[in-house]
């Protein structure tokens, strides 16, 4: 039986928990965290990175993707954020590992002071993360990517996904749903999950921003995007 909800004390006060989205879902194996917010404070949000990537890495976790918003393409305003960052973890167990330690949280005041519109939950991968068409590895940090995010009840067909953004030459770095989400409890209080925006997730790289109009306005990917509740989608510059 899959393990469904875990919980740590990471203070004398506040318990974090990690809750599954469904008994589907193991919490026993790698998840990927999605932060998705907007920045008031560049500087100060830089430096919280610099500053916090150790205890990310003493965890086993490394950053899959971190990319700034160049243009909204469509979806609601109210959906958009301006920076998008993937972590993976070998387990949830790692990040509530992470969240423990004294000097982490000290750090975390000051993301606290360099974000906002903060929206927080894990995904399963659902690819492999390898190229779609040729081995792009070498030229990722040169090319433009696109972000969609939707809500949907839908299972997502990837490879079908996958085949057609190969056609044009594009290639898919992410695709995931939604795992899990993350749960604070203050002593003798109510547990309250962080909010989370959306129920899947993908990514898709090219070389060139036009490579997107036919991939988007696509009789197949046009079909997936009417069968969802809600789409966002935007072009992102990625950093890391």
């Amino acid at each position: 039986m899959n393990n469904t909800f875990i919980a740590k004390q990471i203070t004398k006060e506040i318990e974090v928990s990690i809750i599954s989205a469904g008994p589907e879902y193991s919490l026993d194996e790698a998840i990927w965290a999605v932060n998705w917010f907007d920045v008031k404070n560049k500087g100060l949000y830089d430096f919280y990175n610099i500053i916090a990537s150790s205890h990310v890495r003493q965890v086993g976790g490394s950053a899959l993707f971190k990319g700034s918003l160049i243009k909204r393409i469509s979806g609601d305003k109210n959906d958009e954020r301006k920076v998008l960052l993937i972590v993976s973890y070998p387990k949830p167990d790692s990040f509530l590992e992470m969240l423990t330690s004294k000097m982490f949280q000290i750090k975390s005041l000051i993301r606290e002071l360099a974000v906002e519109d903060f929206t927080f939950g894990f995904m399963k991968r659902l690819d492999d993360g390898e190229m779609s068409s040729g081995n792009f590895k070498k030229y990722e940090g040169n090319l433009i990517y696109m972000v969609h995010h939707f809500k949907s009840q839908n299972t997502i067909d990837t490879s079908s996904i996958k085949e057609l953004a190969a056609e044009q030459d594009i290639f898919t770095h992410f695709s995931g749903i939604k795992s899990a989400l993350v749960g604070r409890k203050k002593k003798d209080g109510k547990l309250r999950t962080s909010p989370f925006l959306m129920d899947g997730m993908l990514i898709f790289g090219a070389f060139e921003e036009n490579q997107f109009e036919g991939f988007i306005a696509s009789e197949f990917y046009k079909t997936f995007i009417s069968q969802n509740q809600s789409n966002y989608i935007a072009l992102f510059k990625r950093e890391v």
